[in-house]
C-alpha cells in the first residue's frame, strides 16, 4: 500500500512527533520549528570518568571499548 506524504498547511497544529515517522512534508506555512539536535551523552565523558550507564566501571573499560 503506497501512501501519499502528509503536507502541513497553514493550520499545522497537530502532534508532529507522532507523525514524523510517516514521511510527511512540511509546507511553507508550517509553524513547526526545526528539531533540536540530539546530544550524544558519551561525547563529554573522559576515559577515566565513571561510565554514564551506571555500571560503576570506568568509561574506558565499559562503553568506550
Amino acid at each position: 500500500m503506497n501512501q501519499q506524504p502528509h503536507v502541513h498547511g497553514p493550520d499545522c497544529n497537530h502532534d508532529h512527533d507522532h507523525h514524523h515517522d510517516h514521511g510527511h512534508v512540511h509546507g511553507p506555512h508550517c509553524n513547526h520549528g526545526p528539531a533540536e539536535p540530539t546530544r550524544n551523552p558519551l561525547k563529554d565523558v573522559g576515559r577515566n570518568d565513571p561510565c554514564p550507564c551506571g555500571s560503576g566501571k570506568k568509561f574506558k573499560k565499559c562503553h568506550a571499548a
